[in-house]
């Protein structure tokens, strides 16, 4: 993988200090061996060297860097830290001086998988020479591909006063090699350092174009992962497991997971604060603390050790290497089985077709066809990787001008243009008999709102039937009456939800008579299992995180079937998990018999529904208003991840203590396990347990979260459980409260919450998905209600200020009484390629936090980042026409003509339904006419008719 940081003044300092230092132990070393203690020694990793990719020439002859360096020699630290502070090139050239808060370089660092330190460090010397040639080619083949597409300086064009883009003749970096992780693990990994001053074509120093540099590195990244695995393939015959399409890192097949897992220890603040392993202060330390602080003893970094004296170190360490050679054989099986499909352009473009954006840059699909690309694959693999994706991809948007970046174009493929003109054919389709009767005693206590839109759904022909509404709008409540109407025509309501937890609070609310996951459905539907007709209505629920692939086969079946399906949800809330989104947003907005909710009853404060309301999709002045609102409320709150954790921790036992329900809601895994820990240790403390998912333990008085749908787990009903009535399945998102332990079988029996099912976990299923359950991330929390009718509901989202604006409006519409945002600033220097001390024990962390007002700021922040998808036409969309491929704008025509006849049969559908309710009326008229002549008639005084 590969992360990028920007450099100020002197900060090359710490990467010529370690590698100084890392010399100095080799020479130690070899001196007491009887060697010489000669710098340079063969086996020598850590000493800088230079990194020039593209016209090597030009850039020598401007900067003075002789064949050696070029070729990628050894480099100067004393050289290398007076260009990246001072802008001097070797031979004395400079560029415009930096300014006061200038950015001085950039650090690009490359990391091997786990698996590939482990195997360098732990076996032998081939192996070791074998990777590292195999490491420094991955890194410059990544550095080709950055030169190639983020070397840009900008230039003023006076003509047009743009700024231009224009490539440098080359890039010129220092490598530095470094072995260990933070923790002191093996941990392979080079910063590359780019100076902020390159050469420019016309041999003056200038700077580099950040933002290109950050667009591409991820793909550069993708790069690296790509050639390393291959160079590997090539030279030793490893195998790879499946590689995450997400960072597009594989480890080698036969390595352990378990292996894997003892070599990659971490420590933050926040993990050793968990385990309550930091002295926390809230104010200023004392002078005691101050001073046992001071007297804790400071481990020697391992990155300053001598490199043999590291791999001594490791290879008697207890942990070893476990290898699986059935591990191996596996993987090259499947590798041989994937070969015998060619890889022509068919298998390229599926490959192109998981990326999970229907619109995306082209560094985008190197990323997702850069993460496939099969080890074997003939030739150089950066070439291989461009050439698809230059070949499969389809823009869909304007050519880029001279002052664009590359990342200005969007392109999509072929699959997702064909994807979404399926959807746009079928969503048309109506069939009368879909029609459902909707009597006043189905409404029940449903709003004026609520029975507009049930009625129009209802009512309606469309097979396709959308309605959005926002958080707590009780849209999954206003289908019960839904499914009244559908019973009275002799047809079963189906409700389909991504997650079995949707589904659950679906069935709760008596939506539908059946309930399955969208993957179940899809599944029992592939196996012709499950048979959806016109005797069907199908309500799929959370629908805006439903992938538009798998849309697209509901939908399919759906009107293959003649089945009326109403699709259920709220654009403005989470999309789909790596999986391509914003189509049932783009349906709600282009259906005209599409339906809305508008009001908001989750919270009892009128006011905090209007602020959700702004939340979720207001702009300018409503949205100043909202965020004033929660500040002069008291729900906004920022500090350091620790301040927000322990605010938000006692928050929640507070609420725990006054009877209230309450629910801390998190950002990422990391703060919601170290939340689940301390919140453990506060309620349960020290007693007997067992160990559960994320190595977490578990005593009885716990709350616990399932994490996976498991139907074969028996579920034994509690004692109110109606008679004959099933009892639900194990499900992702089930909260339960332990009732007992058996720590010698590792055994756990709960109590669901919801309805005092009980339930017996143990085994894998234990070990692997089940967690603590006291703080969920927000993917678990969509769709939850905390509080009801007599409790107060409290919910605590702690959220880092780069989290986007769905996970903020989410958080913060959960609870019915308060909902609290803790907006947190990341620690830097604590990842596992950064070096700064480790923390715990007798050391400080002194509590920071800001006022309200800066509170305020950060929120704001969030809700600027709004990251919600959007389909291949509504992107297409926004460029002219004439400035489209042939393809794309066939396919907006294609678009305009079924908006032009989907208006004129909604307008003749909609003129047809006025006429008929304003004959119904006369008619209703007239006869309470005739009814009241009729009574008049009937009417008689001691036997005289009047």
């Amino acid at each position: 993988m590969l992360t990028i940081s920007r450099l100020s003044r002197w900060s090359i300092g710490y990467y010529n200090d370690t590698a100084n230092q890392a010399r100095q132990a080799s020479m130690d070393r070899q001196a007491a061996g009887g060697g010489l203690g000669e710098y340079y020694s063969e086996g020598d990793t850590r000493v800088p060297t230079w990194v020039v990719v593209g016209d090597k020439a030009t850039v020598g002859k401007a900067t003075g860097l002789d064949g050696a360096a070029l070729d990628g020699g050894f480099a100067d630290t004393e050289v290398a830290a007076r260009w990246l502070d001072d802008g001097v090139t070797p031979n004395g050239e400079a560029g415009r001086a930096f300014g006061t808060n200038g950015v001085h370089g950039f650090d690009l660092m490359f990391a091997a998988p786990k698996s590939v330190s482990l195997l360098r460090s732990l076996t032998d010397d081939v192996a070791e020479k074998v990777m590292q040639n195999a490491h420094v080619k991955a890194v410059e083949a990544a550095m080709t591909y950055l030169h190639e597409h983020a070397g840009y300086t900008r230039v003023h064009n006076p003509l047009t006063s743009n700024k231009d883009l224009q490539r440098l003749p080359g890039l010129v970096a220092i490598a530095y090699q470094h072995e260990t992780s933070r923790c002191g693990d093996p941990h392979l990994h080079t910063h590359v350092i780019v100076p902020n001053r390159q050469v420019r074509a016309d041999g003056r120093l200038v700077s580099i174009d950040s933002k290109s540099l950050y667009h591409e590195a991820k793909a550069a990244g993708i790069i690296y992962q790509a050639t390393l695995r291959h160079e590997l393939h090539a030279e030793r015959g490893f195998e790879w497991q499946p590689v995450d399409e997400h960072s597009g890192m594989a480890e080698i097949a036969g390595v352990t997971a378990a292996s894997i897992k003892a070599w990659s220890q971490r420590s933050t603040r926040l993990r050793e604060w968990a385990k309550d392993n930091l002295v926390v202060v809230d104010g200023e330390p004392t002078a005691a603390q101050l001073a046992t602080a001071q007297k804790a003893t400071r481990p020697t970094k391992p990155e300053q050790l001598a490199w043999d004296e590291l791999k001594a170190m490791w290879r008697a360490d207890a942990r070893g290497l476990d290898l699986d050679r059935d591990a191996h054989f596996a993987a090259r099986e499947a590798r041989r089985a994937q070969a015998r499909t060619p890889l022509d352009r068919a298998r390229i473009a599926h490959m192109a077709a998981r990326i999970d954006k229907a619109a995306f840059t082209r560094a985008d699909m190197v990323e997702i066809v850069g993460a496939q690309l099969p080890v074997g694959a003939v030739g150089e693999p950066r070439a291989l990787i461009e050439a698809f994706v230059d070949d499969v991809g389809v823009r869909i948007s304007a050519p880029r001008e001279a002052h664009h970046r590359e990342g200005h174009e969007k392109y999509t493929v072929d699959a997702i243009m064909l994807e979404e003109s399926r959807i746009l054919d079928m969503v048309d389709t109506s069939d009368n008999r879909s029609r459902l009767d909707v009597r006043a005693a189905d409404l029940g206590d449903l709003s004026a709102d609520q029975e507009r839109a049930i009625r129009n759904i209802a009512v309606s022909p469309f097979l396709v039937q959308p309605l959005q509404a926002p958080a707590g709008a009780g849209k999954t409540h206003s289908l019960k009456a839904l499914r009244a109407a559908a019973h009275r025509a002799n047809k079963e309501v189906l409700v389909l939800a991504p997650t079995g937890k949707a589904v659950d609070e679906a069935m709760q609310e008596e939506a539908g008579d059946r309930g399955l996951t969208v993957a179940k459905a899809l599944k029992l539907i592939e196996d012709n299992n499950l048979a959806i007709d016109r005797r069907t209505v199908v309500v799929v629920d959370e629908a805006s995180m439903v992938g538009t692939p798998e849309l697209k086969k509901l939908l399919s079946a759906a009107v293959a079937g003649r089945a009326k399906m109403v699709l259920v949800g709220d654009p403005y809330q989470l999309a789909p998990v790596k999986a391509r989104g914003g189509m049932f947003e783009h349906l709600c907005g282009d259906l005209p018999w599409s339906q809305r909710l508008g009001e908001v009853w989750r919270m009892r404060s009128a006011e905090e529904r209007d602020a959700s309301l702004a939340l979720r999709s207001g702009h300018g002045n409503r949205l100043r208003k909202a965020v004033g609102w929660y500040r002069s409320h008291g729900r906004l709150h920022t500090g350091d991840p620790i301040a927000m954790a322990k605010d938000a921790g006692d928050a929640y036992l507070a609420d725990r203590a006054a009877g209230k329900d309450s629910l801390m809601v998190c950002d990422s895994w990391e703060m919601a396990d170290a939340l689940n820990q301390r919140v453990h240790n506060a309620l349960v403390g020290d007693g007997p347990s067992v160990r559960a998912a994320r190595d977490q333990r578990i005593a009885v008085g716990d709350i616990i979260i399932s994490r996976e749908n498991d139907i074969s787990i028996p579920v034994h009903p509690g004692a109110e459980h109606p008679v004959g009535q099933a009892v639900d399945q194990v499900r992702n998102g089930n909260r339960w409260r332990v009732a007992g332990i058996d720590e010698k079988t590792n055994r756990v029996a709960a109590e669901r919450l919801t309805d005092k099912a009980r339930v017996v976990f143990d085994g894998d299923y234990l070990r692997q998905n089940v967690t603590l359950g006291y703080a969920v991330t927000v993917h678990s929390a969509q769709g939850v209600t905390v509080g009801n009718k007599t409790t107060p509901g409290v919910c605590h989202s702690i959220l880092a200020d780069t989290s986007s604006r769905a996970m903020a409006y989410v958080g913060m519409t959960r609870a019915k009484d308060e909902n609290h945002a803790y907006v947190y600033q990341r620690i830097s220097g604590e990842a596992d390629h950064e070096h700064s001390r480790l923390v715990a024990g007798a050391d400080i962390h002194v509590l920071r936090r800001g006022n309200k007002w800066a509170a305020a700021h950060h929120f704001r922040t969030i809700l600027a980042n709004d990251d919600r998808p959007r389909t291949m036409h509504a992107e297409a969309e926004r460029t002219e026409r004439d400035l489209l491929p042939q393809p794309v704008s066939d396919l907006l025509i294609a678009q305009e003509q079924r908006r032009s006849t989907r208006s004129a049969v909604w307008r003749e559908r909609s003129a047809a339904g006025r006429a008929a309710a304003t004959a119904y009326q006369r008619m209703a008229t007239v006869a309470e006419t005739v009814a009241e002549r009729d009574r008049d008639r009937g009417r008689d005084i001691d036997g005289l008719e009047l």
